[in-house]
């Protein structure tokens, strides 16, 4: 293949027509202006699914969900036998790496494969425990670590993905951009990260002339459009539509293409664009031939989300769209003449019922037939399930949806989807206690809905009033409500109240649905407190195999290592834990403590100052005082 750069931009939750570039006035965007001028917009692109996860296996694999198996955003992995863009350019020679903005995409999930380099690492919050993190950073953040790398980048051919999440909910943007767009905090963001990535381009355009530049959304976002206030719920266009653009050599400037294109086009695109060529189970194709505004394979393309029946107990959707035409099979099946009603508003299905035949026949050819087909979730894939079966892990650790097509039309929901925005709603100067009255309310209407649980719950939590909400959780389970989360959440609680046996019960029952790291190092901890060693480094061993970025997991087999009194394996934990977050303090406490062990006075210096400067008191006040003893002692 050319020896051609390559820098992907995938921009969370944004609609395409929020940006200058695809018509929208009141918004500066000159950095994406500029791509589209210097290369080719796609002015009719869509997501295969409204939400983060499987939308970004679709744009690296070329896969429909339903052939790439990621079907939403948490409980499913990226099989380790993916060929994705990144594994593909790696094995050619290029160096690649990875900047992710957002926990969603954390490496657990398979998506670090084929990167040298996968920034994962989300900034931590002050009040809370040591292991626990942000869900997100925001660009300035992420571009910062690009361009780090970029500076220290060997000469080589390389692969940049840089992920921004800034547009998704809730809205954040620093100071200097609430004002100039004021009452409009979807566009803030947008404007925000624009300007970050003046300065990752700018970079780039330094670095080499020879680069592709692509730039597309995973999904975007509805502002209220059909009765839904976020996305990953419908299939309209408001969340389906995407911006994509491409420049760099090859690609003739200023090009608009309106013809449909799809994000499982974007990685044949690339490749060929740099000389290569797809294999033949990808089922995206090169849109090449667009750029000569000749005819491209792209006419159909295939939509799911599994939202609605996974997190909300309703029935699933799946469309097919084409560039007039979106049929949407649901309990209540609809059809969109997106020619004369691009807003989709007007249900046409009854007044053309030959074209809606044709759409099904078409998504049973892409989806299979009709009947029921069966998703199970899981928190790691094959191969590393075959490195946890030394640990005792044989089974379970999953929960299997039927997706049948039944169940509550989210169109009839609407209702529900009001309740949760308003109730949690960032900007909204309603009190908390209204809040709450509106997700009960929300739970009277539907009692089986697993979202409105936690969101209640939550609610419950943050004004500590923590007996409710166990009570909640436990009316969950008697209302049928039951997934690894619920139980986790239960376990949670009775950590607080000090009921440590209880509490690994429950998070014994969440390990058997998907567990994820968090859960499992409470569950470890949990049993550490209870002297139960050989448990505890059992998880914390799991939690290493599965999130090998996890600091909190090595410091945890460092602490069961003093305990074996095996001082050298403890400090190799200990050291792996501050290598892999210098901000995790006990790792830092225990790693001087076991330097001032074997006399290595220097380094414990260097870690009980680093300790003093950044542990909090309320979490180390008890200990602050003899770390300060002990630091003067060595001096």
């Amino acid at each position: 293949m050319r020896p051609l750069n390559v820098v992907v931009v995938t921009i969370d939750t944004l609609r395409p027509d929020h940006l200058h570039c695809y018509g929208y006035q009141p918004i500066e965007t000159p950095v994406l202006d500029g791509i589209a001028q210097s290369g080719v917009l796609f002015e009719n692109a869509v997501t295969q699914t409204p939400l983060t996860l499987p939308s970004h296996a679709s744009i690296f694999t070329g896969l429909y969900p339903t052939k790439h198996h990621v079907r939403n955003t948490g409980g499913f992995v990226l099989p380790s036998s993916s060929k994705t863009l990144a594994t593909i350019l790696q094995q050619q020679g290029w160096d690649t790496a990875a900047f992710v903005s957002s926990d969603v995409l954390k490496r657990l999930f398979g998506f670090n494969r084929g990167f040298a380099v996968y920034d994962d690492q989300m900034p931590r919050q002050g009040n809370q425990q040591n292991f626990l993190e942000d869900p997100e950073r925001n660009a300035g953040e992420t571009i910062d670590r690009a361009l780090g790398w970029l500076n220290k980048q060997s000469g080589k051919p390389f692969f940049l993905w840089v992920h921004l999440y800034d547009p998704h909910m809730p809205y954040r943007p620093p100071l200097s951009f609430r004002e100039k767009y004021k009452g409009r905090p979807y566009d803030r963001e947008i404007a925000y990260v624009d300007h970050e990535l003046g300065r990752l381009f700018d970079a780039v355009h330094r670095k080499s002339a020879q680069t592709l530049i692509g730039v597309l959304s995973d999904h975007g976002e509805s502002l209220g459009e059909h009765g839904e206030y976020s996305h990953g719920i419908f299939l309209y266009d408001a969340t389906m539509r995407i911006a994509f653009m491409v420049s760099g050599p090859g690609i003739p400037a200023g090009l608009r293409v309106r013809d449909q294109a799809r994000t499982i086009d974007f990685l044949p695109t690339i490749l060929e664009l740099m000389g290569g060529k797809a294999s033949a189970e990808v089922q995206g194709a090169s849109l090449l031939p667009s750029l000569a505004r000749k005819e491209v394979p792209t006419a159909i393309s295939y939509g799911e989300t599994l939202y609605p029946k996974i997190n909300m107990g309703w029935a699933e959707l799946r469309a097919i769209r084409t560039n007039r035409w979106k049929y949407i099979r649901a309990p209540k099946p609809e059809l969109y003449d997106l020619a004369q009603d691009p807003a989709e508003n007007h249900n046409v299905i009854q007044s053309h019922a030959v074209e809606a035949q044709k759409f099904e026949a078409q998504l049973q050819a892409l989806s299979g037939p009709r009947g029921v087909e069966k998703v199970e979730t899981t928190s790691v894939d094959l191969h590393t399930m075959d490195e946890l079966k030394s640990l005792g892990y044989l089974s379970g650790m999953a929960q299997v949806f039927a997706l049948t097509g039944q169940g509550a039309d989210p169109k009839d929901r609407v209702g529900i989807l009001k309740l949760q925005a308003v109730a949690d709603d960032p900007d909204s100067q309603i009190p908390d206690a209204r809040r709450i009255e509106l997700l009960q309310q929300a739970i009277t209407e539907d009692t089986t809905n697993p979202d409105l649980y936690f969101q209640l719950g939550a609610r419950y939590e943050k004004a500590s009033r923590h007996d409710e909400a166990i009570k909640l959780y436990y009316s969950a389970l008697q209302k049928g409500v039951d997934n690894g989360r619920l139980h986790s959440r239960i376990a949670d609680h009775l950590v607080r109240l000090g009921k440590i046996d209880e509490a690994i019960a429950e998070y014994e029952r969440a390990a058997r649905y998907s567990p994820d790291p968090e859960s499992q190092m409470n569950l470890a901890t949990a049993y550490l407190k209870k002297g139960r060693i050989a448990d505890a480094e059992r998880v914390f061993k799991w939690v290493v195999i599965t999130d090998p970025s996890r600091a909190a997991a090595y410091n945890g087999l460092g602490l069961i290592a003093i305990r074996r009194q095996d001082s050298q394996t403890a400090r190799g934990c200990f050291e792996k834990a501050a290598e892999l977050d210098p901000n995790l303090m006990a790792a830092q406490l225990n790693l001087g403590l076991i330097y001032k062990m074997s006399g290595d006075r220097v380094h414990a210096r260097r870690c009980f100052e680093t300790f003093l400067a950044k542990a909090s008191p309320a979490q180390y006040g008890a200990i602050i005082p003899k770390i300060t003893d002990e630091l003067a002692s060595l001096r």
